[in-house]
């Protein structure tokens, strides 16, 4: 079968020209369902994704022939919603969590339906001025950082940060009236910040908060000891002012590659005479050793016996 987009397809043209034979180089993005077929009882799931990659499973109770890339009304729990399809099928039922109930999908979205969604768009840009004008004039402690309509415009989210909970009730009185929608006021977290107004980061590529993480992860200073780094280095914090996500990345790896020398603070044989490892550098494969009296010495790793490696500290 064809993808949607190929020029003579079944689903008929965007244009790849393979005239039904890209089902396995087809140059789009699309996901592929590696599951067995599906059991009769259990519905049509589809994962949709909104706004800054906010994801919930939905019901293709209509059967609509959907598949990922394709803009899609949904209902929403007080009107509808605007979302794209980002995963169908079972794959879509096992990602998603334990819900009692899932609201459904209405249609695929139109002509029309972009033309709202754009437009919306173009409003939070607004209302995020207004948001912050607002909290400047009630003197809040808080800082505006982004707006979300709903597709209908009958609810509208404002995020900020603070550092503590606030009462924001008349606030909310005010924008009710002035936006005649509901309003929710969503305090979130620093790293959350960071994933929804992007940036660049220290190594040139666009924030992984922002461009392709789906959940962000926690990041324990432990993740730094355990690599060895000057826990005072800037260089470790990201846009956030937060721990780096990406120490998490190579984390493993250090373990693994820890484990072949001996722990800071275990004596070891240099052949020099017995000294305290100092430093670990696992890149140049090098220990620093530091005898009585205050001498240091850098060492390779190969210099000291086996059994003094493992040795434990003292």
């Amino acid at each position: 079968m064809a993808c949607r987009t190929c020029s003579g397809g079944s689903g008929g043209g965007c244009g790849c020209g393979s005239t039904g034979g890209c089902e396995l180089n087809c140059p789009t993005v699309k996901v592929y369902d590696w599951l067995p077929g599906k059991a009769p009882s259990t519905p049509d799931m589809v994962e949709v994704t909104f706004k800054h990659r906010r994801r919930r499973v939905f019901r293709n109770d209509r059967k609509l022939d959907l598949m990922a890339g394709d803009d899609i009304i949904v209902g929403v729990r007080g009107g509808i919603d605007y979302g794209r399809v980002t995963m169908t099928g079972e794959l879509a039922a096992l990602k998603a969590k334990p819900q009692p109930n899932y609201n459904c999908i209405i249609r695929i979205a139109n002509s029309r339906d972009r033309l709202n969604h754009e437009n919306n768009r173009k409003s939070e840009a607004e209302v995020l001025e207004i948001f912050k004008a607002a909290a400047k004039k009630r003197r809040l402690p808080l800082k505006p950082v982004d707006v979300e309509w709903q597709h209908d415009r009958k609810r509208i989210s404002l995020y900020y940060t603070a550092k503590e909970k606030l009462k924001l009730r008349g606030l909310i009185s005010e924008f009710s009236r002035r936006f005649k929608a509901r309003v929710d006021l969503r305090r979130i977290r620093a790293r959350e910040e960071a994933s929804r107004i992007g940036g660049i980061g220290a190594c040139g590529r666009e924030l992984c908060c922002s461009s392709w993480m789906n959940v962000i992860p926690s990041v324990d200073i432990a993740a730094a000891k355990k690599q060895h780094f000057t826990l005072s280095s800037d260089r470790l914090r990201g846009r956030c002012n937060r721990l780096k996500c990406c120490l998490n990345y190579e984390l493993d790896q250090y373990l693994v590659a820890l484990k072949e020398f001996p722990g800071v603070g275990t004596d070891v044989d240099t052949g020099a005479g017995t000294g305290t490892v100092d430093q670990v550098n696992i890149f140049q494969r090098t220990l620093t050793v530091r005898y009585s009296g205050g001498r240091t010495q850098v060492v390779p790793l190969d210099a000291i016996g086996r059994h003094e490696r493992g040795a434990r500290r003292r």
